[in-house]
Order: structure tokens, then sequence, then C-alpha cells
């Protein structure tokens, strides 16, 4: 589909050209425009500019259906808006009047303005600016995002849609200034049915050359013409200028049940379903599995079929999707979420490195998704997890030291308490740092970035400064963060070589991180990859030693800090 922008520029734009402005001025384009464009998957629900004005609004059928002719003589704009209307009699009557109110026909009493212009010479920079209808954005559960000008939700897959867009054009040579509202044809289709109302277009073209138009006076009559959905005036002074004038009538084709489907995202199909290679636990063998409901069964059902926990194992890949998005994809130890669209439960990893969900878990996710999984499947190589195997089938806590973990939690303590000397800079970073899965050399450097995003930089430089300071050390300009903590458990008493040895898991990832910038590239980040490598077996045995070292850090900061009566 053609930009809308162009799609507007098209009509708004003076042609230079004699024959293309005769042409111009008979409104086949526009009228062309105004059919076609209630095809496309958003519809303009306001346009203004010299040439060119659209503008929506709601309008109960019952308030039209036995004089459409009436909708004909709108005599409002997008300028409209609530106001206080006071009758100075005794005593005086006080109401708060809704913007259609002044409307000349009654077919407009009930109305929904859906797009308002206000101006605020408070404001900096641009001073007139859009606002929608409240009660249609929150049935629609739209929410404006400024870097995109629009108001949004989330589609199936989690992505931002944007559903009301706000584009402005600046004037130039031959382009004029205007400003367009536009809104998902879907949406807008589903408020109508819900409100009982048909959208209204209405639409003013005027056409003429400025320099040599002197107005209307003495023109004949403008005709009328119906053309299905279209009704209007239309006036062409042959070669010189011509206006069209009326209302585009937009039936929503759907019922109120089906508009309420489908912005709740429950339109009725069938849903599709996968099979996987799993281990099946009633019958003790590896065989291909359906995740559709009926095809497996639980401890608790008289049946022969596959358990529904059976697990189907995965290459450690697949998680590399979800592990890439941290904005769209929430990543733990044992879920994955996408927002607002799926949750798989129960993830985790065996001794193998490989991946295993349940069949009855892996049912939940989208079609797509559940394509997705089945592209990395594969015969398991050992069973399930040990932590996986206490969770979920003895119904236990798995008590296995976990140094990611243990550090996220220290930190997550310390967030709560409002400690001094570090800070929490990003609610989600507790959430991003996750155990590489691969040995994939680009996602270790990641899960080591996003480690010291977390603990590294949540140190506080001030405070550590004051507090070395206090505790009679004499820290240089140029020490950081890190050296003034070593400072600082120092001056509480820690041999130099001690508070050293303390921190030098903060300061390996420290550094880690800036030497391997740009993925790990380079000759020196290849030389640190075969060091770590020979020296802990895998960049993932490197990492779980490198937390380890951290939580061990941390706790005795924290204890160290605590006892030195740190403020």
């Amino acid at each position: 589909m053609a930009n809308v922008a162009a799609k507007i520029t098209q009509l708004a734009v003076l042609p230079e050209d004699e024959k293309a402005f005769r042409d111009w001025i008979e409104m086949g384009d526009a009228i062309r425009f105004l059919k076609e464009s209630i095809f496309d998957d958003e519809t303009v629900i306001y346009a203004g500019c010299q040439f060119v004005f659209l503008h929506a609004i709601m309008v109960p059928r019952a308030d039209f259906i036995n004089d459409k002719k009436g909708l004909l003589s709108w005599d409002f704009n997008a300028s409209s808006s609530w106001s206080i209307s006071t009758t100075f009699s005794t005593p005086p009557k006080i109401e708060i009047t809704p913007p259609l109110d002044r409307a000349r026909n009654k077919c407009f009493k009930n109305a929904e303005q859906l797009v308002f212009w206000r101006h605020f010479e408070g404001r900096i920079g641009e001073q007139g600016y859009f606002e929608i209808l409240q009660k249609f954005l929150h049935i629609s559960e739209l929410h404006f995002i400024p870097e995109r000008s629009a108001y949004c939700r989330l589609d199936d897959r989690g992505d931002i849609e944007e559903s009301i867009r706000m584009i402005h054009t600046s004037k130039s040579a031959k382009v004029p200034e205007f400003n367009i509202v536009t809104c998902k044809s879907e949406i807008l289709a589903c408020y109508a049915a819900l409100i009982d109302s048909a959208i209204i277009r209405t639409f003013d073209f005027t056409r003429f050359r400025p320099k040599n138009f002197t107005g209307w006076h003495g023109d004949a009559e403008a005709k009328d013409f119906e053309d299905g959905a279209l009704m209007y005036h239309l006036h062409v002074k042959p070669s010189i200028s011509s206006y069209m004038r009326g209302v585009q009538i937009i039936e929503p084709a759907m019922t109120k049940e089906e508009a309420v489907r489908r912005l709740t995202h429950e339109i009725s199909h069938e849903k599709k379903y996968e099979s996987f290679i799993a281990f099946d636990w009633r019958h003790g063998q590896v065989t291909e599995i359906s995740c559709e409901p009926g095809k497996t069964a639980n401890y608790f059902m008289d049946s022969n079929l596959p358990y529904e926990l059976s697990p189907a194992f995965f290459r450690a890949e697949v998680l590399a999707k979800y592990k890439a998005d941290s904005e769209k994809y929430k990543v733990t130890e044992r879920t994955i979420s996408c927002r607002g669209t799926w949750y798989l439960d129960s993830v985790d990893m065996n001794e193998q490195g490989q991946v295993h969900a349940y069949i009855c878990d892996l049912r939940e996710l989208p079609y797509e998704e559940q394509l997705y999984w089945k592209a990395y499947n594969e015969p398991p190589k050992s069973g399930i997890s040990k932590r996986a195997f206490t969770n979920d089938f003895e119904g236990d806590w798995f008590t296995e030291y976990n140094p990611l973990q243990s550090l996220k939690q220290i930190l997550h303590r310390w967030h709560e308490k409002g400690v001094p000397w570090w800070t929490l800079r990003n609610d989600k970073l507790l959430d991003v740092v996750n155990y590489p899965v691969t040995a994939s050399t680009d996602e270790w450097a990641n899960e080591l970035l996003h480690l010291d995003q977390l603990v590294v930089e949540g140190f506080e430089e001030k405070w550590s400064r004051k507090q070395a300071e206090a505790l009679d050390r004499k820290p240089e300009g140029k020490f950081r963060s890190l050296k003034l903590i070593e400072e600082c458990l120092v001056g509480l008493g820690f041999d130099p070589e001690q508070a050293k040895h303390t921190i030098s898991g903060l300061q390996e990832v420290h550094a880690l991180r800036s030497k391997l910038k740009g993925h790990a590239s380079g000759e020196e980040g290849k030389e640190i990859r075969q060091e770590i490598i020979r020296k802990y077996g895998s960049l993932k045995a490197h990492f779980h030693n490198l937390c380890g070292r951290i939580d061990q850090a941390l706790a005795n900061i924290e204890e160290a800090l605590n006892k030195g009566g740190t403020h």
C-alpha cells in the first residue's frame, strides 16, 4: 500500500502544468482516493492543509438512518471541544457541553469526536498538538509512545504496532504543510461496532490558484451527488476553481461479538499443534509426541497415551532469539515469555547443554513458535536437569549453589535497602543477565557486558571517594569506582593484597567488557578467548566461575561496609 502521506500529498499539491491543473479541478483523484482508501489497512481520520480537509467522527446509526442527507450539513472541525455553557437566567443554568453539541443538524447530537486539535502557548516547540478520545484509546488498549508519535499496542507476536499515527509534513517549495492522523481500520471498525455507530468521514476539497482566485460570488449552484457511501456537493468552474464538500459513510463490517473477540485477541480459528521428539515417561522410550490436546494424558487418567509431562529436548541455540531481544522477551533460568502474548514455563538445561521443556507447556505456544522450537528439536543426550526433577516431580526446593542467582539476590537486597554504595541503574538489568548457554563468543561477550552493566556500573563513585577519604585513605583523582571500593576495604582493615583479591572478579568482568567490545573481535579478543578456554575448559565454565567470584566479592564488600558503619 502506498504511503498515506504520499497519497495526501498528491491531493494537496497544486499542479504547475495547465492540463494537469484542469484535471485536478475536476476532483476525479479526490473521489478515487475516498473510494479506494476504505480498503486500506489504515484510515485517515484527520487531514488538514490548504486544499484538503478530512475529519472522521462516530455517529450512532439510529441518529441518521432516516435522514442521511442531514449528514451533509456538518459544520464542525477537530478544534471542537468540551466547553462550559452558561444561561443567564434566574437561577443561572450551567452545563458542560460535548464537542458536537452546537452542530446544526440533530443527527450529530450524540456523535463522538475522535480527534482533537489543541493549542497551548506554554508548550516549547510545536504549540499545536492532537489528542485522541480517551474512551476510544482505553477500550482499544492503545498507549502513546512519544518517540513514535503514535498510539500503539502489542500485536499477536508481541511486536509494537503503531495503531494511530500522527504525521506532520513541513512546508516545502511544492508541498504545503499539513497534518494527518491515521488509525488502523480494524481497530476503528471494532470501536464503531461496539457503540452501534458508523464512521462518518467529513471532507472538503477546495481547489484554485491562490494568486488568481477572487472567491465564489456569482457562480452557479453546486450540484448534489450520491455515489454509494459518498454524498457530496460539487461545484466546478472549469480551468479556474472547484470545491467538493460532503460525507463518506463507512459501516463496520462486523458484529459487536466479533469486535470484542478482535479487541481481546480471541478471534476464533482452529489452533494448530506440532509434534516433538521427546522422552515418553510412560513407555520408557524416545518417540515423537504431538502436543495437541487429547494426544497425551496425565498421571491420574486411565490411558495408554504418553504423559503430557514428557520432556522434549532442544539445541541450546533455541534460546538465542529470545536472549537477543530483551525488550520483547524475558528469559529467566526456568521461564521464557513474550510481552503480552505467551509464556513458557518449566524450561531448563540438562548436563549435556540441551534445553528441555514439557509437551504440555509447548502446546501453549503459538503455532509459529512451535515451528521455531521444532527446528532445534533433537533426541535427548541425557535426562532432565537435577533442578527440574527436584522442582517439578519431587515438589521440593533445589538448594544447589547457583552463583548468578546468589549475586542477583545480594544486589536485589541492596536495591531494596537503598544502600549508599550501589544503585540499580535499570530495573530490567536483573532479568537481562543470564548464563551463556552456547559456545558462541558473541553470546559470552554480551553476557559479560550485561553482567558489568548490572554489577560494576552500579557502584557509586562519589560516595566511595568520600568514604575512602573519611577512612583516612588518599585516593588519586584518576581512581574509578572499583579502585575506590578497594581503598575503602583497606581503610576498613583489609590487607592491601586481600582487598585487591576481593574485587578481582569485578575488575576482570569490567576489563573483559572493555576489551571484548565489537562482539569480541580482533587479535587481542582472540587471544583472551583462547586463554580462557585453556584455563576453564569453555566460555560457559568461565562465566560460571566469574559469577562465583563476584558473588563472594559482593558478600565481603557488604559485610565490611556494614561493620564499618558506613553512611
